[in-house]
């Protein structure tokens, strides 16, 4: 109690330089990365076949493996998806449809899984933040989106 009123003078001096420093930490503005929308992205897709067997013997039926990556321009990978399917001789069947598009100055990943009614569409920027969600039926999102 004794070192509290001897130190009165010290304390309260401390309590209002710390005051001031919260008032300065709340004006300060968030800091966002305004350098996304001018990055050189490109869409690299990879193709990958398996055949399946069936007692030794190679069959007409592959499974497919599709890679899509977002690559800025040192390189870096910003998105990764992939997309697996079967193939069965001029037959392509997918149980969801997972791609990636870049439209404008975003990057937009569209899913949809075969026998429901919606999809869904996100929104992605240059630096890979998630910025949207979008659910869009069915019809709309394949008609929208034809690859």
């Amino acid at each position: 109690m004794n070192v509290i009123k001897k130190n009165r003078t010290r304390l309260s001096f401390l309590l209002i330089l710390f005051m001031f420093q919260n008032i300065d930490a709340r004006s300060l503005k968030a800091i966002t990365k305004d350098d996304c929308e001018e990055k050189n992205v490109s869409l690299k897709s990879e193709h990958s076949y398996k055949y399946k067997y069936f007692f030794f013997r190679q069959t007409n039926h592959k499974k497919v493996k599709r890679i899509d990556k977002v690559v800025d321009e040192n390189g870096k990978e910003i998105i990764k998806i992939t997309m697996k399917s079967t193939e069965s001789g001029d037959e392509y069947n997918f149980r969801k449809f997972h791609r990636l598009v870049i439209i404008g100055k975003e990057i937009q990943e569209v899913i949809y899984v075969i026998g429901q009614e919606n999809g869904k569409v996100i929104t992605y920027n240059f630096c890979g933040e998630k910025i949207n969600t979008l659910n869009m039926k069915a019809d709309d999102l394949l008609e929208k989106y034809r690859f």
